[in-house]
């Protein structure tokens, strides 16, 4: 996706650009959230500039929720360019309905660049914030006025993130410190979600109990406000919450457990000379000459051939070809988990290795539903 040029639709959105070779993606919620900003930013503009025309009202009122996107691109390559200065470069940036998210090549390396990765993010937006609010000092009229708007955006963005509970990026600052005093990251996100469905909860009561208390009634663009950001915190702290569950279950996973036997065989064998195996219950894997898994016997095209013409039939006719990913070195844990989802989009089975490089030694052969078996009985 980094080579994407810009205008390539992308399954998360439009590539806009790169930032140090990481795409810049805007989704296509975004433009909803850009009609939106703009119809309740028009009114702010006509009392400011009542002189302005009609064209030039709309014109200022949409530059909003394009300044406000420039300040989530920032916030997003704060927390990419801090993630890329300790090992885990971005793979894009995403502008999305709900703001944005930065996707990096890997995980974070531990709960300390966890948690100055995601407080990148916030401060970003309070300099920008302190930036702006300066700017608007020197500045009239609608630019006076834009400026003062992102200046306010931006405070409000920084300090509503680190408010401590997924999915916010304070949430993940709680999740690293849990994380480093429990040495297990699913306790830290165990926290942090239920903290963020708290705040979910709060958000909503004291965003409907606040005009209430003042004696008057919440607007209706007020209550829709509520319910959409709230149901954006409770949806995102109930993902996190799953993920985390998910990912305690995967702990517990050992591939070679699952695993049933498997023998290595070179070009040249006939069907005759691995039926045996076969009726054994013994996976058939044909290796290269530099010892790398190429292909798997199926028993399935074993059984229809003749008996009578198994012993001249070379091995080839009745092989399945494998992919990269169904060669698998990863064997305990959420990595082992991750590695046989991606090995499952390949085929039913992964090979398992006791190396990523050449040579390697087939360990056994796997299938994605057992792994899929056993972590439903681990959840």
């Amino acid at each position: 996706m980094s080579r994407a040029r810009p205008g390539t639709r992308v399954p998360s959105g439009w590539v806009l650009g790169h930032v140090a070779g990481a795409p810049v993606v805007l989704a296509p919620s975004w433009l909803l959230v850009a009609v939106l900003l703009t119809w309740v930013f028009l009114p702010v503009v006509q009392r400011s500039a009542p002189d302005l025309g009609a064209a030039a009202t709309v014109v200022a009122a949409a530059a909003f929720p394009v300044l406000l996107a420039a300040s989530v691109l920032l916030h997003e390559i704060g927390h990419g360019l801090t993630g890329r200065r300790f090992g885990a470069p971005p793979s894009e940036y995403v502008i999305t309905l709900w703001g944005g998210h930065t996707q990096f090549e890997r995980d974070l390396p531990g709960p300390a660049v966890s948690a100055l990765v995601s407080i990148a993010g916030p401060a970003a937006n309070g300099l920008l914030a302190l930036v702006s609010w300066w700017a608007a000092h020197a500045a009239a009229g609608v630019v006076g006025l834009l400026l003062w708007a992102a200046a306010v955006s931006n405070g409000f963005v920084a300090v509503f993130n680190v408010l401590p509970g997924l999915p916010l990026d304070g949430g993940r600052v709680l999740e690293a410190v849990v994380w480093r005093a429990t040495g297990e990251r699913a306790s830290g996100t165990i926290a942090a979600g239920w903290t963020g469905r708290a705040l979910a909860v709060a958000v909503a009561v004291v965003w409907v109990g606040w005009p209430l208390l003042q004696g008057s009634q919440p607007t209706p663009i007020s209550a829709i406000t509520v319910l959409l950001v709230s149901g954006f915190l409770w949806a995102g702290a109930t993902s996190a919450l799953r993920s985390a569950r998910g990912a305690r279950s995967a702990a517990s996973i050992d591939l070679l457990r699952l695993a049933r036997p498997a023998v290595s065989v070179h070009a040249g064998s006939t069907v005759a000379d691995v039926e045996g195996a076969l009726a054994a219950g013994v996976a058939v894997v044909l290796v290269s000459a530099d010892q790398r898994p190429v292909a798997i016997a199926s028993p399935a095209a074993v059984a229809e051939l003749p008996a009578a013409i198994r012993d001249r039939t070379g091995l080839e006719a009745v092989l399945v070809p494998l992919g990269a990913a169904s060669v698998v070195s990863e064997h305990r844990g959420l990595a082992a988990v991750r590695a046989m989802a991606e090995a499952q989009h390949a085929g039913p089975v992964a090979v398992l290795v006791d190396s990523p490089v050449p040579p390697a030694r087939v360990l056994g052969v796997v299938s994605a539903a057992d792994v899929a078996a056993a972590l439903r009985r681990a959840g």
